[in-house]
């Protein structure tokens, strides 16, 4: 009797896992800009870039730029699943043979599901534990129920 109730466990696990990850809205998050970025190359200028997911088996990418304080006015939007509620971002300097990582912060994503918005906010890239500061990115995030 006990083989039977595990079979019929396993058998019902894929439909639950089915079930908890359903979609439960979209999030857009507008990338307006970044200021103060850490220089991180050597020589020649910088290069950042912005890298957003909620989950590592999806990233979003913004454009390369120039400069340490780029505008980037990009949006993208995430299908969120039940239990995602962090939003990473990672800006990075690109190089020829290796990226650099100049600093990344995880943004709760509470406020936007209650309110529906979040306008244009900074979130500082940590640096020693949040003493200094790799630099900043402003976003703005918007997030739709149910799709």
């Amino acid at each position: 009797m006990k083989f039977l109730a595990t079979i019929a466990l396993l058998l019902a696990a894929p439909i639950i896992l089915l079930v908890s990850a359903q979609k439960t809205g979209q999030l857009y998050v507008r990338l307006n800009k970044a200021t103060n970025l850490r220089d991180k190359d050597w020589f020649g200028k910088s290069d950042p870039f912005v890298e957003m997911w909620l989950d590592d088996h999806y990233k979003s990418r913004s454009k390369d730029t120039k400069g340490l304080n780029p505008v980037f006015n990009e949006t993208f939007c995430f299908w969120v699943l039940n239990g995602q509620n962090t939003l990473h971002v990672r800006a990075v300097d690109k190089d020829t043979f290796s990226n650099d990582k100049i600093g990344d912060v995880k943004i709760p994503l509470a406020p936007v599901f209650q309110s529906g918005a979040v306008p244009a906010k900074d979130y500082v890239l940590p640096k020693w534990f949040g003493l200094r500061s790799n630099g900043v990115v402003n976003l703005e995030m918007k997030f739709v129920p149910g799709v």
